[in-house]
């Protein structure tokens, strides 16, 4: 068995009841649980209670406290409306009888309607790139650790601009990388859509800290998490074992905060979903103590 589908099947939910649901959440390194696993099934627990014509096209969710690794995650839909074009449901993801996430899902059953995008920026071709996972594999050699040989993300990345970690340096906040699975699937179009929102959450709060020559593991950060993710689907005619190109853009940071956007191309240039992300930024006390005496002289 490959890499990817471990991973694919931990994304799945058990159906307990018409609208309760039961998850696996995902082994993190921080032995948290992923914020993307956590909206691609919740994605899944309200797609199985929405008619088959029907088609997702947003989310938004907020992240209320962080997931526990190792421990199954209960998922309470809440089937708000069904209308003739549009049904919206609302899921609370429970750990320890406490809501940990909530999202509301809405779908549609598609139009014929005008129709322009945004087009694809320009930027380097992902044969043009190194692979992430080598790169960051080379750093922790550098600093005497040793790599984990089992990946805890199914897809293979290369960025656009990488954050040079030996030597980090203020970048715009305007950046990018290429994606895909590892493998190829033969899987619904449902499930490449709860992929491409898997992923969407990764690197993504990372585009608010390239200006301060930061990443989230610098020491002067004492909190970074994802607040709320909000997503909006295209098309419907996609894959993610093919390459993707993942726009992110950092484009305010303040009041320890951060707020970011995103728009995610198939590899032929077409708009296929777009993003946004409240991210918290909370500085260590040391750092606050030296804005402060920096505003005030």
């Amino acid at each position: 068995m490959g890499s990817v589908q471990p991973i694919i099947d931990q994304l799945a939910v058990e159906r307990l009841d018409t609208l309760l649901f039961r998850g696996t959440p995902n082994d993190w390194p921080n032995k948290h649980v992923f914020g993307g696993h956590v909206v691609a099934q919740a994605m899944e627990a309200a797609t199985l209670t929405v008619d088959e014509s029907f088609r997702l096209h947003s989310l938004h969710s907020y992240f209320l406290r962080p997931g526990i690794a190792g421990q199954p995650i209960i998922y309470d839909v809440d089937p708000i409306r069904d209308g003739r074009s549009f049904a919206t449901r609302r899921v609370v993801a429970i750990q320890n009888g406490e809501a940990i996430f909530t999202i509301a899902v809405s779908f549609h059953v598609g139009e014929e309607g005008l129709a322009h995008q945004i087009d694809m920026p320009d930027v380097p071709r992902p044969e043009q790139l190194d692979d992430d996972e080598a790169y960051y594999s080379r750093i922790l050699r550098a600093y005497g650790k040793q790599p984990k040989n089992r990946p805890y993300m199914p897809f293979e990345m290369r960025s656009v601009d990488r954050m040079d970690l030996e030597n980090p340096q203020p970048k715009d906040s305007v950046t990018g990388y290429w994606f895909k699975l590892k493998e190829e699937i033969d899987e619904s179009q449902a499930l490449h859509a709860r992929l491409l929102a898997y992923i969407s959450d990764f690197a993504f709060l990372s585009s608010n800290l390239r200006p301060h020559a930061m990443i989230p593991r610098d020491p002067r950060l004492k909190t970074v998490a994802s607040l709320d993710h909000a997503m909006w689907f295209h098309r419907d005619n996609y894959r993610v074992d093919d390459w993707v190109y993942y726009k992110t853009e950092g484009y305010w940071s303040g009041k320890g905060r951060g707020l970011a956007r995103g728009a995610l191309y198939a590899s032929d240039g077409r708009l296929i979903a777009s993003t946004a992300q409240e991210c918290l930024l909370r500085l260590n006390p040391e750092e606050k103590d030296k804005i402060s005496k920096a505003g005030n002289q």
